[in-house]
């Protein structure tokens, strides 16, 4: 009866001012506009609450006064202190003996803290941390005096970092954005750009925009920088831009950029672009990082608006390759524009016969040491196809194929060409697969399977292959008259363990068409889909022996390796190896790629691996060591190792690498100290790491 009759002594008694303050608590007192609320006091206004034992609130200045045990919330903040006096109409106030969290993820524990209309608290002999697991934060800033901006920066004179409760380093001043970002100023070592010291400088543009501007100073080379842009207008799309310059003492400066972008577009479409770009493989080399991205002398762009119906997909298409050589120029390959239909196969009626087709018309251009081609070079290719599976079963599968092709050109590698002397390239294609029929055996729970297969094809018609413009795969397209013939042996428990396949191509016509040239590495599509190794360098009746093993003894291991026996030589051409394997925090790699010298390849004899323990994005220890070794000449291209340690709070991470690459012939030493929330100091970048 006590609780009931409170409960109707503050529903009628309790005063109401204008500005619909509400305080319940289990007792009041009135003095004049003062109020005294005792015993479970809960005060609420908009989007403010307080609890405490006591308050008391000043109708005629509206401050509310409270004491013990008092749990303050408005928004992202969380306080509890012992006494607070606070302003509910300018939301100013002060707290003695607080404690909580200021903003998202941000934890201060303070003697005195106040809160100014703007929303700064101003704190006196202060801790600051974003780490509140646990008894102990793993990091704190013990702060004399600090001013806290929430979701900007935190602002503080004669600081202490403290990690794990030990002082680490004494700060006069400090200046920490409050969320989480790279830090800033880093330094590094290296033994051909000397020291380094970067600065970055991070723009919050919107909710889903934000840019990082960073400037390098390297003491044997010269000032570099990057420029770095993030976007995610909406749930289905993403803009990012990575850009990189250096002006080199050197001469080996340059720029380079990495866009990638994808969303959806008006009509149904949807746009994807995936383009690099650099204006030196010597700027690559020396100033990029990664041993594939050092190594690689390619340059790729790909940009592409599609729109795929049930019956036929439209594409526009552009495409730029690049290929750097230290001794000549680059070749340039684009494709631009290009409008695509392809109609996705679809039966005839009720008759077992499928139509299939596809239809371009670009403007393509090619550039290098030989030709440089018009801007554009109208290219119109036209190729409809039938199939007929003749039989399709469990033990037997046989299909044929018929089509021609149509690509038109405006101009030959030769010179330009007036209507009505166009190069003119058509072509017949037939080809039949032939598969089966299976020899199975089944020895206890191991099932053994044999399985040859024959594939015929037959393309007449295209010549003048030499004076084709060659850019993209439309123009590799030669006269050929081939049979591949193959035996593929599977074992079997409850999944696939090992596979081997063999494989050969002959070749009824080893010109192909008048396409080859003796002596010169000759690429067209003939020969271009046995083997990943190239092999046609003259006259060729057949093709290497190819043998395809794989072996995977359990879901987390798998090996891939290809040998390359040419029956004509009468020696193995080259070989690859790739092996994966992940057990438990254990994780690893390996790739060995030989090749033996002949007329269109130099020697290459070349090991890749990976080993790693751990994650870099979970707690405790992790290591990881990368490797690239050139076997013929005892050579490390490349090696990185990293060691990284990590907990709820905190991340540390170091790396010694070396490259012995081109132009980059350099070692170095680098760090990378992350802290939750706030951001991280050093000069490791996230897509640098070999995890």
């Amino acid at each position: 009866m006590l609780h009931v009759a409170i409960a109707i002594l503050l529903l009628f008694g309790t005063p109401q001012d204008q500005r619909d303050i509400t305080i319940e608590a289990l007792a009041i007192e009135r003095n004049g506009d003062v109020l005294r609320y005792t015993g479970n006091v809960i005060a609420t206004y908009l989007d403010l609450r307080v609890e405490a034992d006591t308050a008391t609130f000043d109708r005629s200045t509206n401050i509310l006064t409270a004491g013990d045990h008092i749990r303050y919330t408005r928004g992202e903040e969380h306080l509890e202190a012992d006494h607070v006096t606070f302003n509910v109409d300018t939301k100013e106030g002060d707290f003695t003996n607080v404690s909580g969290e200021v903003g998202p993820g941000f934890f201060i524990t303070a003697q005195e803290a106040h809160r100014t209309q703007e929303g700064q608290y101003q704190l006196k002999n202060a801790t600051v941390t974003t780490c509140c697991e646990g008894p102990r934060p793993g990091w704190t800033l013990a702060l004399a005096r600090a001013t806290v901006d929430p979701h900007k920066r935190v602002t503080a004179k004669g600081s202490v970092f403290r990690l794990e409760s030990v002082p680490v380093f004494y700060m006069p001043y400090v200046a920490v954005p409050s969320s989480d970002r790279p830090r800033s100023p880093s330094t590094s070592t290296s033994t051909t750009k000397g020291r380094n010291l970067r600065e970055s400088f991070y723009w919050a543009i919107n909710r889903s925009a934000d840019a990082t501007f960073t400037g390098e100073y390297f003491s044997k080379r010269g000032p570099a920088g990057a420029v770095d842009f993030r976007a995610i207008p909406d749930k289905n799309s993403r803009i990012q831009v990575e850009s990189l310059f250096a002006r080199d003492r050197l001469g080996q400066g340059g720029r380079s950029a990495r866009i990638l972008a994808y969303g959806d577009l008006p009509r149904g479409f949807r746009g994807v672009a995936d383009m690099n770009l650099v204006n030196s493989f010597v700027f690559r080399q020396v100033y990029e990082d990664g041993i594939n991205v050092i190594s690689s002398p390619l340059q790729q762009t790909l940009a592409f608006m599609s729109r795929n119906e049930p019956h036929f997909s439209t594409n526009f298409v552009y495409a730029r390759n690049g290929i750097f050589f230290a001794d000549q120029p680059a070749v340039v390959l684009r494709t631009f524009p290009t409008f695509e239909v392809t109609l996705p196969s679809r039966a005839i009626g009720h008759l077992p016969i499928y139509f299939s087709g596809e239809t371009s018309l670009s403007g393509v251009a090619r550039r290098d040491a030989a030709i440089t081609t018009p801007t554009f070079v109208e290219r119109f290719d036209l190729h409809p196809m039938l199939e007929m599976p003749i039989v399709r079963s469990s033990v037997l599968d046989w299909s044929q194929r018929f089509g021609f092709r149509e690509t038109a050109y405006t101009h030959s590698r030769q010179s330009q060409l007036v209507l009505g002397q166009a190069l003119n390239r058509l072509s017949f294609e037939y080809s039949s697969s032939f598969v089966g029929p299976q020899l199975e055996r089944d020895f206890g729970r191991w099932r053994h399977v044999i399985e040859p297969s024959v594939d015929s094809r037959y393309v007449g018609g295209p010549d003048r292959f030499r004076s084709t413009i060659v850019v993209d795969d439309v123009d590799l397209i030669t006269r050929t008259n081939e049979i591949e013939y193959a035996l593929t042996n599977r074992f079997f428990t409850t999944r696939e363990v090992f596979s081997w396949r063999l494989a050969q191509k002959y070749f009824f016509d080893p010109t192909f068409g008048g396409a080859i040239v003796a002596g010169r590495r000759n690429v067209f599509a003939p020969v271009l889909d046995i083997s990943g190794f190239a092999f046609a360098d003259g006259l060729r009746q057949f093709s290497p022996i190819v043998s395809t093993m794989r072996l995977s003894t359990s879901p987390s291991t798998s090996t891939d390796l290809e040998v390359d026996y040419d029956t004509r030589d009468h020696r193995f051409r080259s070989a690859g190896i790739i092996g994966t394997a992940n057990r438990g925090q254990f994780g690893g790699g390996v790739s060995y790629f030989f090749t033996r010298r002949s007329a269109i390849e130099i020697p290459n004899n070349q090991l890749r691996g990976t080993i790693t323990y751990g994650n870099q994005l979970k707690h405790g220890l992790s290591a990881a060591f990368g490797f690239s070794y050139d076997v013929q000449h005892s050579l490390f291209q490349g090696s990185t190792a990293q060691v990284g340690y990590n907990t709820n709070c905190y991340g540390l991470s170091f790396e010694v690498s070396q490259f012995n690459l081109g132009a980059r012939v350099e070692s170095r030493f680098r760090f990378a100290f992350t802290l939750k929330d706030i951001g991280s100091v050093g000069t490791i970048r996230p897509r640098e790491r070999l995890f």
